[in-house]
């Protein structure tokens, strides 16, 4: 059965022979329009001589569609509808970035090794890289997409929805509050928490969220390298504590409960924030619904002992 999402490649028009299609340089290729239920996408990679030589997987949802080679481009034509793009080498996901509901809409997005986000630019700065490179060849077929969780768990774009929070959160008689956080860092990345329940929230370096619950057991999802489960067992009244630590070398990512005499210091000097509602768009809670379930296996796979998990509370 042949996928709905195609990857397409620049043509020279006059250039088609028996010996197969001859890839054109951007200056003369001929790239028919999105349909009016389509979605195309030129992932535009910037030069830098640092990973040069990696190759960079372009995934669409569950699906591989193509790579693209340093200083070249590629681009996948997609339906429509919830769309998440990742770029991912030797299975790790660069970047991700949602690109929701633009039917008829032609995207350009910019990345280079060594950034931690793939960032959309507008028509004319896409057309001005083109102007300069050449495509990168496609893959033969689509492959699956083995990185689809981790493109999830930190996909870029739920950072909007990230705002400042003005006052803490405590505890009540019918609630339980766990503090999530992360100390200065040197990474300008986001890592993203997710529960059963769907989005908790988005954190950078020296950042902090109050996250209030009803009391019970509830388990967490984080991860960049790797993932990271954290099963949590609270008592309404009561106040939790967990870091979110990244590994210096590997970029591991671990939820470890603190005491919080012992971080006092560092709590004092963080950014607070919280998620907005309204920022959270229908598509990213069918995202969270997937990841959900995704937690939702691991907490089994846990309970049967193939799961390493850490834990805060009892």
């Amino acid at each position: 059965m042949k996928s709905m999402i195609r990857v397409m490649i620049p043509v020279l028009v006059l250039a088609a022979v028996t010996a197969g299609i001859e890839h054109a340089d951007a200056r003369t290729a001929d790239v028919p329009g999105p349909a009016a239920d389509e979605t195309l996408i030129y992932v535009l990679r910037e030069g830098r001589f640092t990973g040069s030589g990696a190759k960079l997987w372009i995934a669409v949802n569950d699906q591989t569609l193509a790579r693209v080679k340093n200083k070249r481009y590629a681009v996948v034509r997609v339906p429509a509808g919830r769309v998440t793009l990742n770029l991912a080498t030797q299975g790790i996901v660069l970047g991700s970035i949602a690109i929701d509901d633009r039917a008829g809409e032609t995207v350009y997005l910019k990345y280079r090794v060594g950034d931690r986000r793939v960032r959309e630019v507008d028509a004319e700065e896409g057309a001005e890289f083109l102007r300069k490179a050449k495509a990168t060849n496609p893959i033969d077929a689509p492959r699956p997409n083995n990185e689809r969780i981790h493109a999830l768990i930190n996909i870029g774009t739920l950072r909007d929805a990230m705002v400042a929070a003005a006052d803490r959160v405590v505890p009540d008689e019918e609630h339980a509050v766990i503090t999530f956080y992360r100390k200065p860092d040197k990474y300008e990345m986001d890592l993203g928490l997710w529960s059963t329940t769907g989005f908790v929230g988005m954190l950078q370096a020296n950042e902090g969220m109050d996250v209030r619950l009803k009391p019970g057991n509830h388990s967490f999802l984080a991860g960049y390298v790797g993932k990271t489960l954290m099963q949590a067992h609270l008592e309404a009244g009561k106040q939790y504590l967990a870091e979110l630590v990244l590994g210096k070398m590997l970029l591991r990512v671990k939820i470890v409960a603190r005491n919080e005499a012992k971080v006092a210091k560092v709590l004092k000097k963080l950014d607070w924030v919280r998620v907005e509602p309204n920022a959270i768009t229908p598509r990213f809670v069918e995202r969270g619904e997937i990841l959900g379930e995704y937690v939702q296996e691991l907490v089994a796979r846990a309970d049967r002992g193939q799961q390493d998990f850490t834990t805060v509370g009892r």
